[in-house]
C-alpha cells in the first residue's frame, strides 16, 4: 500500500531536483561569466543539494526494490533526513542572499524561481520522511 503514494512523491522530488539544478546552474554560469569569479556559495549549495537528492533518490527507490538488504529502515530515514536538512538550509540561505541584494533582470528571476522550487522540494521530502517513519 505504501508504494501508491511513495513513487509519485519520489517522481515529484526528482522533477523538482532537476528543475532546481537547471535554474541554479544557469545562475552560477551567469555569475562566473559576468563577474569572472566563483558564484555565491548559496547558489552552489543548491546545486549540491540537487545532485545529492538525485543520488539519494536513486538509493531510496532502487535499494528497497532491488537490494532489500541495503535498505535498512534507519539508513533510509537517515538519507531522507539529511536530504531534508540540505534542502531547508539551501532554500533559506538562498532566500536570505537574494533578499539582501539589489536584484534585476532575468538572472535574478531565475535565481528566485530556483529558490522557490527548492522551497517546494523541502515539504515533499518531509512528507516522505514522516510517512516512511510509520
Amino acid at each position: 500500500m505504501a508504494i501508491l503514494w511513495t513513487l509519485p512523491a519520489r517522481i515529484t522530488q526528482v522533477v523538482f531536483a532537476i528543475i532546481v539544478l537547471g535554474l541554479t546552474a544557469y545562475v552560477a554560469n551567469w555569475w562566473n561569466r559576468w563577474y569572472h569569479h566563483m558564484s555565491p556559495s548559496e547558489i552552489n549549495f543548491l546545486i549540491f543539494s540537487s545532485v545529492w537528492s538525485l543520488l539519494a533518490l536513486a538509493y531510496l527507490v532502487l535499494a528497497p526494490w532491488r537490494f532489500p538488504d541495503a535498505a535498512h529502515k534507519f539508513a533510509v530515514l537517515a538519507v531522507e533526513g539529511v536530504t531534508m536538512i540540505f534542502w531547508f538550509a539551501g532554500f533559506v540561505s538562498a532566500a536570505v542572499f537574494l533578499s539582501n541584494r539589489a536584484c534585476y533582470g532575468r538572472v535574478c528571476n531565475v535565481a528566485k524561481a530556483g529558490t522557490a522550487f527548492a522551497a517546494f522540494e523541502w515539504p515533499v521530502g518531509g512528507m516522505n520522511r514522516v510517512k516512511g517513519a510509520e
